[in-house]
């Protein structure tokens, strides 16, 4: 008995021991999980209810249940809510006026905008029902003309916003028309910084297709703007223009040949400069806004253009006059270069030059040309852009002898993607340096990580511009006189 009841006591006191540890540490995981889950429901959960958006966007705008008022547009009839077309301040001032239409339950919209698509009112509408709107690029110009209409503010805000991100060759031309047509002057400004790398570096190797479409004022502010990407030098830009006007005037043809293009201006009977010409009047702006300074740097250049017979003679002589002083300042040792010279003046008056760099490795190269004197080389390494005062001794008689040479200097690095978009671009300041022979300085530095091919594009000055100086007033001056 007594040895049973020792073993039994045992047993007891070893099973209240266990069961006492296993229901201390159950308690204290019963506590935890009762703080988590005190937790989970004091704590709100906000959800959307997309049911509800879907079934006022179904049942009020699709199916058109309860409307209170009949749009009647581009012969359609929209069955609408005054409570949500009020969202539009057009419909808005209509109902809330002392308009005709503002108890009228079916009112009539005349859409004068051919822009304006029964697509794009239907989209329209609807986004005054349902927050989501999808906006396919290639039918968002109706889209944009129907929300400025209605100004809707937020709604032509998210079409510039995926315009800007879709300009490319199929889409720039129709942004910037629409741009300009509904007064959004932060696309008309992104269109045209894409216009003023891709007139060169793209239209211009397009002159069959795209070139062409380019209307008269736009390309007069391309030509005339200091930030224009050049492929070569400003002569490239007169080459361009005579691709432009002969695919203008023959619209049907495939692309031309330049030796057909130069004999499309070099056979003409009538010895009149083509901008005096009736066919040729019309683009006398354009051609104002060149260069003319920077036109006749070259010999051959200038016998192309006098071949050419485009721009009249008087357009030309006081220009050559004018750079013949500015040769004879510098013989003279009277012209040592833009040490001081204003920013408005820089970018008015310096050379348009630009170059494709294909690879990382070091570049050396000058732009072809009279540069008074200064054989001026571009160097690209190591992510740097240089300019270095050239100097070899067998081609000194054909430099300038003086010991230091300023220049005034502005470089722009881009990228472009596969859509012809900019992806990366920095520009420097505008540089005054003073050049000994043979010195090089650094210019600007760019992203080591920038992948290739880059747009190096550069606005030089060689010497101080007059401040009389014009080439463009002298033109349009003797446009008139003739």
């Amino acid at each position: 008995m007594g040895g049973t009841f020792s073993t039994q006591k045992v047993i007891d006191n070893v099973t209240n021991f266990v069961t006492g540890r296993k229901r201390k540490h159950s308690e204290t995981e019963d506590d935890e999980l009762n703080k988590v889950i005190d937790l989970a429901l004091h704590t709100p959960k906000k959800k959307k209810l997309l049911c509800t958006a879907k079934y006022i966007y179904q049942a009020l705008f699709l199916e058109g249940k309860n409307s209170d008022v009949t749009v009647c547009a581009l012969g359609k009839e929209h069955y609408l809510h005054r409570v949500y077309l009020c969202q539009s301040p057009y419909f808005a001032s209509m109902f809330g006026g002392s308009w005709l239409e503002t108890t009228q339950k079916y009112i009539t919209i005349d859409i004068v905008d051919p822009a304006i698509t029964l697509d794009s009112l239907q989209a329209v509408f609807g986004s005054l029902y349902n927050s989501d709107i999808a906006l396919n690029p290639l039918e968002i110009v109706p889209i944009l003309a129907t929300a400025t209409m209605f100004q809707l503010d937020g709604l032509i805000e998210q079409c510039t916003e995926v315009m800007m991100e879709t300009i490319n060759p199929k889409t720039s031309l129709d942004y910037y028309n629409a741009a300009c047509q509904y007064g959004d002057r932060k696309l008309q400004e992104a269109c045209i910084r894409w216009f003023l790398v891709n007139l060169m570096f793209h239209y211009y190797t397009h002159f069959d297709m795209e070139l062409r479409t380019i209307p008269i004022p736009l390309m007069t502010k391309l030509v005339a703007h200091p930030d224009l990407f050049t492929i070569q030098t400003e002569y490239s830009i007169y080459v361009m223009l005579k691709y432009w006007i002969y695919t203008m005037h023959l619209p049907d043809e495939g692309r031309p040949a330049i030796s057909t293009v130069n004999e499309y201006y070099c056979n003409r009977e009538d010895k009149t400069p083509y901008l005096y010409t009736s066919e040729g009047r019309e683009f006398i702006p354009v051609f104002q806004e060149l260069r003319l300074q920077n036109l006749v740097s070259h010999q051959l250049d200038i016998v192309l253009i006098l071949r050419d017979n485009i721009i009249p003679k008087s357009w030309l002589s006081p220009v050559v006059l004018q750079q013949w002083k500015n040769v004879l300042r510098v013989n003279q040792n009277e012209e040592k270069g833009p040490s001081e010279v204003s920013e408005a003046l820089f970018l008015k008056e310096s050379i348009r030059c630009g170059r494709v760099i294909n690879s990382k490795d070091r570049h050396v190269w000058r732009w072809t040309g009279f540069h008074f004197g200064v054989d001026l080389l571009m160097v690209t390494d190591n992510n740097t852009v240089s300019i270095k005062r050239n100097h070899r001794s067998e081609f000194e008689q054909l430099l300038s002898f003086q010991t230091t040479r300023h220049v005034a200097i502005r470089v722009t690095v881009a990228r472009l993607n596969e859509q012809k978009q900019i992806t990366y671009i920095k520009q420097s300041d505008i540089q005054k340096i003073t050049l000994s022979k043979g010195e090089e300085a650094t210019v600007m530095s760019f992203d080591k990580d920038l992948e290739y091919p880059i747009i190096v594009s550069a606005n030089i000055l060689y010497i101080t511009p007059e401040e009389e100086q014009n080439s463009a007033e002298q033109a349009a001056g003797s446009a008139s006189i003739y």
